[in-house]
């Protein structure tokens, strides 16, 4: 009889010893009597916790069979419908199966038996229908080898009808092709002469561009070296023109100082000579201007000859048509040079009430001439 393993107690039991929860989870009668013997109608499962009633707890209700007895009938009612239709896998795993089972059954006669004839009648119904058919499907795969190597040869022989006529066709082109070539090639021939005529000749006009092109640039070059030289000639020509501009002005006004100094000097010289032929000369000069020397000074006795100043200063004056912009500076660019303060003092002569002097017909004055300078006297 088949018997049952507690969980609880780790007892074996048999199948009516056993009863079954509601989760699926069972024990003997005894463990789950302690459960109840509290007087209480509800518990819990001792592997799920699943609680359930005192009245759910059943018993369970099963004819059970031995495994040997289970075994043989299987195995009995598998080769019974086994037939011609069955697949060879089926076939050997019945037989590992009748190898097992018998080896299981060597002390059991009457299930032995009941194999044995089990067995004989598969040899019968089984074993002679799988040699034909074995015998049949050797001879079957020998005709289908035989029948693809025919299907082969067919389709070789079709492909090689169809291919020849293929190159037949394409020999006709590529003979038609040719002849195209051949004329082609005769024309690129003769164009190959007229090319290599017109390249030596548009080399030889390279040649000469390129000698041309050559004498350009050095052309360029020399006009270049030229332009950079008159452009610092230039330059240089318009600092020298600014320098004479600035002594052109500063001789203007030493030539104004002079002609001023020798309008006095010939007036103080004027004066003298009238003084002296009215007075008897000297003693009254040396009375009247005692501050101004006896003698006029040495640069007032020379002669001063301002026209030939005045042709310095025309002949300084010329005309310069240079591309000055190329040497200035840009924007914003200052200098720290001054120019130096050439200005002389002019020696001017305070104008009297004296003049004009009024003279008689000798050339004397009419009236007192202040001839020196005004001095307040006081009385002692």
């Amino acid at each position: 009889m088949a018997h049952g393993h507690c969980q609880v107690c780790l007892g074996y039991y048999s199948i009516s010893n056993f009863q079954v929860l509601p989760c699926g989870h069972g024990g003997c009668k005894s463990c789950l009597g302690r459960i109840f013997n509290s007087g209480t109608q509800k518990g819990s499962c001792w592997m799920c916790r699943r609680e359930f009633r005192r009245n759910e707890a059943h018993r369970i209700y099963i004819d059970v069979v031995d495994s040997k007895v289970a075994t043989v009938q299987h195995t009995v009612e598998g080769l019974d419908r086994m037939d011609s239709k069955a697949k060879l896998i089926s076939v050997e795993r019945a037989s590992q199966v009748m190898k097992k089972t018998a080896q299981e059954l060597e002390c059991d006669n009457e299930r032995a038996e009941l194999l044995r004839r089990a067995i004989e009648d598969f040899d019968q119904r089984i074993v002679s229908v799988f040699q034909k058919a074995q015998a049949q499907a050797e001879e079957l795969a020998q005709l289908r080898e035989e029948l693809a190597r025919a299907q082969a040869e067919i389709g070789l022989y079709d492909h090689a009808r169809k291919t020849n006529k293929k190159q037949r066709d394409v020999i006709k082109g590529l003979e038609s092709e040719l002849e195209q070539w051949k004329k082609e090639g005769e024309q690129a021939v003769s164009r190959l002469g007229q090319v290599s005529k017109d390249y030596l000749a548009l080399k030889a006009q390279t040649e000469l561009d390129l000698e041309e092109k050559k004498k350009v640039e050095e052309d360029n070059s020399n006009l270049r070296g030229t332009l950079e030289r008159q452009a610092r000639e230039a330059r240089s020509q318009k600092v020298k023109v600014r320098a004479l501009k600035d002594e052109i002005a500063s001789l203007k006004k030493r030539n104004e100082s002079l002609e001023e100094e020798s309008q006095s000097v010939k007036f103080d010289e004027s004066l003298q000579v009238y003084m002296s032929d009215d007075y008897g000369g000297n003693d009254l000069l040396s009375f009247s201007s005692p501050a101004r020397p006896s003698s006029p000074p040495e640069r007032a006795r020379k002669k001063i000859r301002s026209s030939g100043l005045s042709q310095i200063t025309n002949g300084l004056h010329i005309e310069v048509d240079l591309e000055i912009d190329s040497g200035m500076p840009r924007p914003g660019f200052s200098s720290d040079w001054k120019m130096t303060d050439t200005t002389t003092k002019r020696n001017t002569i305070s104008s009297s009430s004296n003049f004009p002097i009024p003279l008689d017909k000798h050339g004397r004055p009419k009236v007192s001439v202040q001839t020196g300078p005004i001095r307040s006297r006081r009385v002692p």
